[in-house]
């Protein structure tokens, strides 16, 4: 089997594996969430979540970025194979992450009565953020004992931790909840964070054998200093993508209406849980493989145009899928009130193509350690273009105008990630991906299309036809560039 080969077949099982997790996590979540309905009441689920939240929200100040800079520099280091800077790198992200969970501890205790009169309007939940303390410190830990196992490409041990990660929270916290009601909510974070934190430390201890490396902070200190400094550029993107977005939503409800809130959030809910698991697969293994190779322009533009090719053909399926199923899922997970968002929805899926795109050539730049870049077009551009584009479109054109804003924003970051990377990384798509981006999109343009029409037989008709057609080109090219099925049928001949 060609080496060419070869990656198309990692990167399809490291998408698949980790898509695959998404689901069951998915899956579980809404096990879990329907439990606490149940045991909790709505009154119940609402503290829950705004204790959840803000304790997230502290631990991701906490955690500086680590956990992601710090897959960089493991990756690189596991590509060139050298073990010494592997533990350097353990042991440096490790002690830093010590600091930093101490120091988001010390804040939710010391300014525990102000956190929960921000919160929730009084000081009656202080002692809960003050022992909530504990849920950010391990969590920080945990996230950091994560990053190695991603770093080091341990997608195995990846996935069976995510998978414990969810099941200890159905099975742990849910106990909790019907036996303490309220009082379970605290201590069911806690137990959690902790005994993810032990899952992850033992696996990732299994993987690298750490000797007593002096503690030289000297020596340390440089690589510190280049975790962080990344580390923070990401977190301050992130942080900008959440007060974004809590502006759209401060507008669309003073403009409009709450309800035009609820719709918006629904739709964006639908499309994320719905498509998102391939791109949140995808950033799990595809992230530290192009950082191991970040140096070499040749690796980078057959990695990218190779992981462009995969997330196409899983994508485009999904997002026909998507379309087609819109009023189905609607009245699934939500009720027959908001069918007014079908057409919505199907703007969003037309948008998930160009985002499948855009989204390996986005990674270039983080990858490369290009802090400017990467925070004027994440952080800066990406979120402003976001906030004009739905405020420009809901304006005019209510609701409506946000799922075309969504189509429109990932179509202008696409040509503007092609435009940047080849100026700025000399980085351009081969042929072959383009005209296979090209055909799948046809498919995708076509069913769009037919979705608008008003005769219900012809336009669903037409859509299932294309979906078929978009199915079996998918699963053609697919094993062309992976040989899956051809294998398994010469292991059953032998």
């Amino acid at each position: 089997m060609s080496n060419a080969s070869n990656s198309y077949k990692s990167i399809l099982k490291g998408s698949v594996l980790f898509g695959g997790v998404q689901v069951f996590n998915i899956l579980i979540n809404l096990i879990r969430g329907k439990l606490i309905a149940l045991l909790l009441g709505p009154e119940g689920m609402g503290i829950s979540s705004l204790l959840s939240a803000s304790a997230n929200t502290i631990q991701q100040f906490s955690g500086f970025g680590l956990n992601l800079s710090s897959v960089k520099e493991l990756s690189e280091a596991k590509e060139k194979d050298n073990v010494l800077q592997i533990q350097t790198i353990i042991v440096t992200v490790r002690r830093l992450l010590f600091l930093t969970a101490l120091i988001g501890s010390l804040f939710s205790i010391f300014f525990c009565g102000w956190l929960s009169e921000w919160t929730f309007g009084n000081a009656a939940y202080k002692w809960h953020f003050a022992f909530l303390s504990l849920m950010i410190f391990f969590t920080t830990l945990s996230n950091g004992e994560l990053s190695i196992l991603q770093g080091l490409h341990a997608i195995k041990k990846l996935a069976l931790a995510s998978i414990i990660g969810s099941s200890i929270g159905l099975f742990i916290g849910v106990p909790l909840y019907y036996f303490y009601g309220y009082n379970g909510i605290v201590p069911a974070m806690i137990v959690l964070s902790l005994a993810t934190f032990l899952f992850y430390r033992y696996h990732s201890y299994q993987l690298v054998k750490i000797p007593n490396l002096k503690r030289d902070w000297r020596k340390m200190f440089p690589l510190a200093k280049k975790m962080i400094s990344l580390g923070i550029i990401m977190m301050i993107a992130t942080l900008l993508g959440t007060f974004t977005n809590y502006m759209v939503n401060t507008f669309i409800g003073k403009t409009g209406s709450l309800n035009d809130v609820g719709l918006f959030q629904a739709a964006n809910s639908i499309t994320n849980q719905y498509i998102g698991l391939v791109f949140t697969a995808m950033g799990m293994d595809f992230f530290p493989r192009l950082s191991a190779v970040s140096s070499d322009t040749q690796k980078i533009r057959e990695l990218v145009n190779q992981q462009t090719e995969i997330v196409i053909l899983i994508s485009i399926p999904l997002a026909i899928l998507l379309i087609i199923t819109a009023p189905l899922l609607i009245k699934i997970l939500l009720t027959d009130q908001f069918l007014t968002l079908v057409p919505v929805i199907r703007w969003m899926g037309l948008g998930i193509a160009f985002k499948a795109i855009a989204f390996p050539m986005g990674y270039i730049s983080f990858a490369k350690g290009d802090k400017r870049t990467f925070f004027w077009l994440e952080g800066i551009w990406g979120n402003v273009l976001m906030l004009c584009l739905n405020i420009t479109f809901y304006y005019y054109w209510g609701v409506y105008g946000l799922g075309v804003s969504f189509a429109i924003l990932y179509i202008i970051s696409c040509l503007l990630y092609k435009v940047l990377t080849c100026s700025l990384y000399h980085f351009t798509h081969n042929f072959q991906t383009i005209l296979l981006s090209a055909k799948a999109l046809i498919l995708l343009i076509i069913c769009f299309g037919i979705s608008f029409i008003n005769n219900v037989y012809i336009s669903y008709g037409g859509m299932i036809i294309i979906g078929i057609i978009s199915t079996f080109f998918s699963a053609f090219e697919l094993e062309k560039r992976t040989n899956f099925c051809m294998k398994i049928i010469k292991r059953k001949t032998k």
